[in-house]
């Protein structure tokens, strides 16, 4: 074995021969084996004790991560609930049937713009029979016998009335058979019979040649009454204020 000693040449800063320089002087002299099998056994002591340590725990890349910074949570929390907001506003709303009011009690006569609609018991789908003052916001749709123009009307007059959700009661005095278009107005389209003429003699102002369109409050009164229909979509303004009492 060679010996590092740990002296150093009188009067110069090199390292003498042999010396490891850097070392603690309390390490004393370190012997270097020639052959470093000799070491084995104080590896097998050295690992025997490292084997006695708790392994330590691998962290994962994100672990070792630093945290987010209260700030930058904060502006993230007020991002999502500003595009919670928004989408709120820009999505569409689902659109609700009118509330029925209660039926008021006007002074002005029934059957004329201001005053209630009449009370006519007509015949329905399917044999039942419905009063006009049930159907309330609602467009009642007078339509002669023979009238060629009022099929077109009523279907524009459906679409008319989509964003409002008010249900439009078709009233045709024709004697044969009615056909409605499926699933037109899914649901909101009623038709009611009406070969003898009753509610064009009861509501005035209705034309015997045209569609003729009532429109009915929340609370049953009338509203308008136009007569030889052309264009429904012109009635979009009056009919959205239907809805208000």
């Amino acid at each position: 074995m060679v010996e590092a000693p740990m002296s150093r040449r009188p009067g110069s800063d090199d390292p003498a021969d042999g010396e490891i320089r850097g070392l603690p002087p309390e390490w004393g002299t370190i012997v270097v084996p020639d052959d470093l099998r000799d070491l084995a056994d104080e590896v097998a002591t050295i690992q025997a004790e490292l084997s006695t340590y708790p392994p330590r725990r691998r962290r994962s890349r994100w672990s070792r991560r630093p945290g987010l910074s209260v700030p930058l949570c904060a502006l993230i929390l007020f991002l999502v609930a500003a595009i919670g907001s928004l989408m709120v506003i820009v999505l569409p709303k689902p659109s609700r049937p009118p509330r029925r009011e209660p039926l008021a009690s006007p002074s002005v006569a029934v059957g004329v713009a201001g005053g209630l609609v009449p009370a006519l018991s007509l015949s329905g789908d399917g044999g039942r029979n419905a009063s006009l003052r049930e159907f309330r916001p609602a467009v009642l749709l007078i339509s002669p016998a023979g009238c060629t123009t009022c099929a077109a009307v009523r279907n524009q007059l459906v679409t008319a009335t989509d964003e409002t959700q008010l249900t439009v009661v078709w009233v045709t005095e024709s004697k044969q058979a009615i056909t409605l278009i499926p699933g037109l107005a899914a649901g909101r389209l009623i038709s009611l019979a009406d070969p003898a003429g009753a509610a064009r003699a009861s509501i005035a102002g209705v034309s015997a040649t045209g569609p003729t369109a009532v429109l009915i409050r929340t609370d049953g009164r009338i509203r308008r009454i136009a007569a030889n229909l052309g264009d429904p979509f012109q009635l979009r303004p009056e009919l959205a204020a239907l809805t208000i009492r």
